[in-house]
């Protein structure tokens, strides 16, 4: 479990490019309530977070600012966009030891839905890269411990190890935003990550 303090300082710095895998329960629709960031206001919400494991996506894409709520933390991954697909990264975890993880960007920041052309921005910019570097570092280190990162795709994958000198373990599952259904992801996730449950 996070102690207050150090959430606290997440919250101060990374409340507009980070989040939680927390979301309210779908209701009749898969992607209902996806933008739903009450589940932050719970006053137990420290109990239900989960530093063992912190998923990585590239960037933001920027497709999803009308359908986010800016004036509250933790809003991103947590888009009611219709075309979007945070559902799916909510249903793959939900019920798992997973939920609850901490969600961030290693490139923050930076809108761009070409997952390509955010990471050659990267590159050919080292010193943004290494600001970002030093960014995941210190969430890492308010997080605690030596959680197992999971990139969110090949090109989040690529750019940690290439520049992220931690010893943390690394593995990548899929994008959420990838063409496969929500049961199929789930099911990938999980026989991804459950070698971490042993």
């Amino acid at each position: 479990m996070i102690n207050k303090d150090n959430y606290n300082v997440l919250r101060k710095k990374y409340w507009d490019v980070a989040s939680w895998a927390l979301w309210k329960e779908p209701g009749a629709r898969p992607k209902s309530n996806v933008g739903d960031l009450s589940v932050f206001d719970d006053p137990d919400l420290l109990k239900k977070i989960n530093t063992g494991f912190v998923f990585v996506g590239l960037n933001g894409s920027g497709q999803h600012d009308e359908y986010l709520d800016f004036s509250k933390a933790w809003y991103n991954f947590h888009s009611d966009m219709p075309r979007g697909n945070d559902y799916k990264l909510r249903y793959a975890l939900m019920g798992t030891p997973f939920w609850g993880s901490y969600i961030t960007d290693i490139i923050k920041y930076y809108q761009e839905v070409d997952s390509t052309k955010a990471a050659k921005y990267a590159k050919s910019h080292p010193e943004v890269m290494k600001e970002n570097i030093e960014a995941f570092n210190e969430e890492l280190r308010l997080l605690g411990g030596s959680p197992v990162i999971v990139a969110l795709g090949d090109a989040a994958y690529d750019l940690i190890k290439e520049n992220f000198r931690g010893v943390n373990e690394i593995t990548k599952i899929k994008h959420y935003a990838f063409t496969i259904g929500k049961e199929d992801y789930r099911a990938e996730v999980i026989a991804i990550l459950s070698k971490y449950l042993r």
